[in-house]
């Protein structure tokens, strides 16, 4: 049978001592040693032992191996607190929401929410990029170049932290008004849509005082809202904060019929 052991004492000076399981074996290299390196004190090693005990043969573990072994201890040690955090969370928060909130989290980070049909091709973004060009002063224009710049989200994505915890604020506080941060990421996504609107508007300028003025601000506008098309991620996002948003009410509707009547009594009481 093979175990693991490791080298206390080399061969240098006489015969090596090895530790395998609590118990010390003394070794020499003649007949037992299969490696092409010498033994040296804290080397693991495999060790081969017979039915009585008696070492058959020795060979040294090489250290990508020892590597590969800690590293798979390691993941298994990971997926075991994962699964646990994992089971507590579903078991606070229930499912749906978290699922809710996965969604949500890939609809505004990863997807593509915008699109925009130029000459060149398609220039694509995210939810949060288009955070970063709302926070800058020319949105319209640094989306039109391709965003190289990547401005900061800024104030804009600390709101969208805020959406994105929303939903779960009441399992913290318990007021029945914090039921209402669900409505958070969709009246977000609602403004977020208008202030894209307005930057277009004041991108292409005030529409003027004469009729041929206003009238070419209005088809320059229409002409730009051509240009863009709206992504999956804006949907995913939109379907999973409507979710947020139907949950939010009628839980906090409950909440209002539950608490009137124990009000009323508490009134007839006094």
């Amino acid at each position: 049978m093979k175990k693991r052991g490791k080298v206390l004492r080399d061969t240098s000076a006489g015969p090596g001592l090895l530790m395998v399981e609590g118990q010390q074996y003394s070794f020499s290299l003649e007949g037992v040693w299969r490696s092409e390196v010498a033994p040296k004190p804290g080397m693991v090693v495999e060790v081969e032992l017979d039915t009585g005990g008696r070492i058959m043969a020795i060979s040294a573990v090489a250290e990508s191996q020892l590597a590969k072994e800690q590293a798979e201890v390691a993941l298994a040690a990971a997926k075991q607190k994962g699964a646990a955090l994992a089971s507590t969370m579903v078991a606070r928060f229930g499912m749906p929401a978290l699922v809710g909130a996965g969604l949500l989290i890939v609809g505004w980070f990863f997807l593509s929410t915008v699109s925009i049909n130029t000459p060149l091709g398609s220039l694509d973004f995210t939810f949060w990029q288009i955070l970063g060009f709302l926070n800058a002063k020319n949105a319209f224009e640094m989306l039109g170049q391709g965003g190289r710049s990547g401005p900061s989200a800024g104030f804009y994505g600390f709101l969208a932290l805020v959406s994105i915890v929303g939903p779960f604020v009441h399992h913290f506080w318990k007021d029945r008004r914090a039921m209402l941060g669900g409505l958070l990421p969709l009246l977000f996504m609602a403004g977020v849509a208008l202030a894209i609107r307005s930057s277009i508007n004041n991108a292409l300028g005030p529409a003027g005082t004469s009729a041929n003025m206003r009238e070419y601000a209005e088809q320059a506008r229409e002409e730009a809202m051509k240009m863009i098309s709206i992504g999956f991620g804006a949907y995913l996002s939109l379907l999973a904060s409507i979710y947020f948003a139907g949950v939010a009410a009628k839980q906090f509707l409950v909440a209002k019929a539950t608490d009137n009547p124990e009000q009323q009594s508490r009134k007839l009481a006094a």
